[in-house]
């Protein structure tokens, strides 16, 4: 478990507080989605889960965050390696590699794996995210989805205990959005935690993820289950977030619950003919 107990921090040089009072927990076997604005405190919360805050990102840190019983100010950043994966946001600060082979490996080197398993879980990773085609080829030379995948690539290979997503979806086709649900819940079953920061709720909704942390100015101003937090039209614009248009015609339809466009159509096309 991860656990985030009344965290307030504020980057260095900076004097508006990047997070206040931030409580929060983490399983493993559950899929949570953290979900605002730009500027909401998301991606910083992230870096909080395998200590570059409080070690790499100098600030004004107080409370404590528990990784398994572990305090991350106890513990360096590469021991936390081993229990929490982050992907960031932008692919440029995660790749390092000259083939995208070397990059997805690399993890599983560094950790020590038996060589059989390095070789089973890098073409694994490579599998899943569709780059086995570009194995030898130089990751400066993908796109900048491909090299976003590839960052997941990386990071999934290490099969760490708890796994963190910073926007995993921005630049991506419809086909990888699917087979990114269909990993997620993959994972989810194999034991892992899974943490997705995103902006894109309509994927959201087909991921349909356990729990969600609402944040806005630096603060978590909701959290439950997904079908509670995400049919309040009213809270998800008072954070600024345009509520999904399955939303919106399902309220029209009288439904308490998000219903899916099958549905909708189902009773669209009934309401038509009575």
């Amino acid at each position: 478990m991860i656990e985030i107990n009344d965290v307030n921090y504020t980057y260095r040089g900076t004097s508006k507080a990047a997070l206040v009072g931030v409580n929060s927990i983490f399983e493993v076997g559950r899929i949570y989605a953290i979900v605002g604005p730009n500027g909401a405190g998301k991606s910083t919360l992230l870096r909080l889960l395998n200590g570059l805050i409080p070690h790499f990102y100098k600030g004004d840190f107080q409370g404590d965050v528990l990784v398994d019983g572990i305090n991350t100010k106890e513990a360096s950043v590469a021991e936390l390696a081993r229990h929490v994966g982050l992907v960031f946001q932008n692919p440029a600060h995660q790749i390092f590699s000259e083939t995208v082979w070397q990059e997805v490996i690399f993890g599983p080197k560094n950790l020590e794996f038996p060589e059989s398993k390095i070789l089973e879980v890098g073409r694994w990773a490579l599998e899943v995210t569709g780059l086995l085609s570009y194995k030898d080829a130089p990751p400066w030379t993908l796109s900048g989805g491909e090299m976003k995948k590839l960052t997941i690539a990386s990071v999934i290979s290490t099969k760490p205990k708890y796994i963190a997503f910073d926007e995993p979806t921005i630049g991506q086709d419809a086909w990888f959005k699917a087979s990114f649900c269909e990993l997620l819940h993959q994972l989810k079953n194999e034991g892992h935690g899974l943490i997705v920061v995103t902006h894109d709720i309509n994927w959201l909704l087909d991921l349909k993820p356990d729990f969600v942390y609402l944040m806005s100015n630096g603060r978590i101003v909701a959290s439950g289950n997904f079908d509670e937090v995400f049919v309040d039209i009213k809270l998800l614009r008072s954070v600024r977030i345009e509520p999904p248009l399955t939303l919106k015609l399902s309220k029209l339809l009288g439904r308490t619950e998000i219903m899916d466009p099958p549905e909708i159509a189902d009773e669209l096309s009934r309401r038509v003919r009575s």
